[in-house]
């Protein structure tokens, strides 16, 4: 059980800090939600503010030790993970589980909206995505050493 609640908030801050946007998973999103009913929708939408004010929530609790850990690129993601979550205090663990169980009974509830063949149709995008798409992983190693290659100099355009 505990194994679980650890592996459950790895994936659920992995989502929270992987905040990137790409084209390609805008519009296959937008592919499949082009599908789903008004309330379907609807329960997505809302679904994804509640996400984002928790995930606010959860960055307002960090403290600098945490911070300095995720902004370690000398090591790969998992193991950012791993030393992030040995710092949790009570309270963060409390709203990532939290957020788990909401995640939880919002598939469960999205489930049962559900045709079989939105079923069928969400099923073989999936899989077409999975088949791919990289999953993200690190294959070779710390961060440091597969940025280093191609870095250039990059303007910070988030200001």
């Amino acid at each position: 059980m505990k194994s679980k609640i650890i592996t459950y908030s790895i994936c659920f801050i992995s989502l929270m800090f992987c905040n990137t946007k790409t084209f390609a998973q805008k519009s296959n999103y937008d592919l499949i939600t082009k599908e789903l009913t008004k309330t379907q929708r609807d329960l997505l939408k809302n679904e994804r503010e509640v996400m984002k004010t928790n995930r606010d929530a959860f960055k307002a609790t960090l403290t600098k030790e945490q911070l300095s850990i995720l902004r370690d690129k000398t090591v790969s993601k998992n193991e950012i993970r791993i030393r992030l979550t040995a710092t949790f205090s009570r309270n963060q663990k409390d709203l990532v589980r939290n957020q788990q169980v909401r995640l939880r009974k919002t598939r469960a509830n999205f489930r049962e909206t559900l045709t079989r063949e939105q079923r069928k149709m969400l099923k073989e995008r999936i899989d077409k995505i999975r088949k791919n798409k990289d999953r993200g992983e690190l294959k070779e190693g710390p961060r440091n050493n597969n940025n280093d290659k191609n870095r250039k100099k990059r303007r910070n355009r988030e200001n």
